[in-house]
């Protein structure tokens, strides 16, 4: 019996955990990994009295042992998912419906396993829901890549614009990854499409106003003689007034951001305008009034390098276009005195690319090859900032950023994937799973062994990234008619045989299990010989004469029983 004596006395110096799954531990109705989670919660509830005899009490009780078992099963809040991982297989096997369950799992910090669950008892509508939810809350963004797809979709690219005046000119716009960054980042303290003010609070350094300012959550400015509605005085101000008299009342807008300025390089207050332009006409100096909300103030933050070098100026109003909300809200995070939990701070969104293998990566990504890895993403030890080539802003992908991918290996096109991309993804393989059509019978045709077999013959034939998804059949019950089951045959399944074996006819019979025999299934039939056709001018060695689909014989169950039956389909 291991005690707290004994230990003392040096009598228990080693202990070592030995797992051994006998017989007499498999359960039918478990799989391997939950018995294995059951039996080590159970070695793990005889350790902790051996933790209390070591140190005493205080340490992990049932509660806290319940914690750690829960973590390392998967299973629970504190379940740890991949960063980027695409799903691959071949065409069918629902790997963009699981884009759906993943994206969930992500979102309310479960596993895979428990969601899949939810499905089987509540049905995939329920979690549908939820996921059209999260989209719709911008906690999930799809897109899906392809040959025209490029950078300018993705991260960000210059626009043709008109002008009220007619007049054509250009912007420089977000992609959609940027976008989604930009408001994984904020997590909504800040809205994603704030402009970026510098303001001068009665100059640069320390200021009674500004003081009065940072205490009374407002942005004041002066030039009281132009009166209480300047803009209508247009003869009396110069240029440059009118820019900030336009940019006070008109340009600057609820949910912008200011900086209020110390000096050249630095600020010292961070706020968010709440309300619009007002007169305080009962103050003397600086009249005109904006109410703020004020996230960090009495600070000394450098923004040179964020402004590119750029020196900050004593001209009372202007944007700071170079900075991007992230840069600001990393500043705010430094600063804040509240401190915020894990949870909330790091909320998890999720980014799918569907059909990711299809588009020019290298073209699409860019510097983001190297931004997308999770030990280069913004608050890790490698934190990684590129300068966008367009807007000349600092750029960087959030943590809490899920990237999910889907990958058609039947694409001859995966053979071009950056092997860059390949290094920073896990990859998930999704293949076809026959068993989900366990008990179908479409007239007396075993749908689950149908599908099983014309795998089996394709793997031989080509590769098990060319079989023949479940997902095409999964429509069918044995309510249904032969015709539903021709239908499938003969707008997906023989044209996809004809595209992976590019129409040699033999390999495509023999995966369909015809054959010479009577018994033999026979939906190909060969067209007449095509000698006749040519006069003796043309050479006619090595002429194909074809085959042709066999419609009436698709009407028959006989057929598709004949594509499993016999010694040539034991699997």
């Amino acid at each position: 019996m291991i005690s707290k004596e004994g230990i003392g006395r040096g009598e228990h110096r080693k202990l070592e955990l030995v797992y051994r799954l006998s017989e007499a531990d498999v359960k039918d109705d478990l799989s391997m990994e939950d018995m294995f989670s059951d039996r080590l919660r159970q070695v793990m509830g005889k350790f902790v009295t051996c933790y209390d005899a070591i140190i005493g009490e205080g340490l992990p009780g049932s509660g806290a042992m319940d914690r750690s078992m829960k973590k390392l099963s998967g299973r629970g809040k504190n379940v740890i998912h991949p960063k980027n991982m695409i799903l691959q297989g071949p065409p069918g096997t629902g790997k963009t419906y699981h884009t759906v369950l993943y994206a969930v799992a992500i979102i309310e910090g479960k596993s895979f396993e428990e969601i899949k669950e939810e499905v089987a008892e509540e049905g995939y509508e329920v979690v549908k829901e939820r996921y059209t939810g999260y989209r719709d809350e911008n906690r999930i963004a799809f897109t899906t890549f392809h040959q025209s797809y490029g950078y300018e979709e993705f991260i960000e690219g210059i626009k043709p614009m008109v002008n009220d005046s007619g007049e054509v000119g250009f912007n420089i716009e977000s992609g959609i990854f940027k976008e989604f960054c930009e408001m994984a980042t904020t997590n909504h303290r800040i809205s994603p499409s704030a402009r970026i003010w510098k303001i001068s609070l009665g100059g640069a350094g320390e200021r009674d106003i500004k003081t009065r300012c940072f205490e009374d959550g407002t942005i004041r400015i002066g030039f009281t003689k132009h009166g209480e509605t300047p803009l209508l005085d247009d003869e009396k101000m110069t240029s440059a007034m009118k820019n900030v008299f336009t940019y006070f009342y008109d340009t600057m807008e609820i949910g912008d951001v200011v900086l209020s300025l110390k000096d050249h390089e630095h600020i010292d207050g961070i706020g968010i305008i709440e309300g619009e332009a007002e007169w305080l006409k009962d103050e003397e100096r600086y009249k005109r009034c904006r109410k703020v909300k004020w996230l960090a103030k009495d600070i000394s933050e450098s923004i040179l390098e964020m402004n590119m070098r750029k020196k900050m100026t004593q001209k009372t109003i202007y944007p700071l276009n170079r900075l991007t909300v992230s840069q600001i809200e990393r500043i705010i995070t430094k600063h804040d005195a509240v401190e915020k939990d894990d949870e909330e701070r790091s909320e998890p969104y999720v980014f799918i690319i569907d059909e990711i293998n299809r588009g020019n990566i290298s073209k699409i990504l860019g510097e983001l090859i190297t931004l997308i890895e999770p030990s280069k993403r913004l608050g890790e030890v490698e934190e990684t900032l590129v300068k966008l080539p367009y807007s000349k802003k600092e750029f960087g992908v959030p943590d809490n950023i899920h990237i999910i991918g889907t990958m058609n290996t039947a694409d001859r096109s995966i053979a071009l994937m950056d092997t860059a991309l390949r290094r920073r993804f896990r990859f998930v393989e999704m293949s076809p799973d026959p068993s989900t059509l366990r008990g179908i019978s479409v007239g007396g045709v075993d749908i689950e062994r149908l599908l099983e077999v014309m795998n089996r013959r394709i793997e031989a034939l080509y590769d098990r990234d060319h079989m023949i998804g479940h997902a095409y059949f999964t429509d069918l019950s044995s309510d249904d008619d032969v015709d539903a089951l021709k239908e499938i045959f003969l707008k997906s399944i023989i044209p996809l045989l004809q595209e992976y074996f590019f129409d040699d006819y033999e390999k495509i019979r023999a995966v369909l299990g015809d054959g010479p025999r009577k018994e033999d299934a026979h939906i190909l039939k060969g067209r007449p010989d095509a000698s006749g056709l040519f006069n003796m001018s043309v050479h006619l060695s090595g002429i194909e004469n074809g085959y042709t689909v066999d419609h009436e014989a698709l009407s028959t169950p006989e057929v598709y029983r004949a594509i499993y039956a016999g010694h040539h389909a034991k699997v």
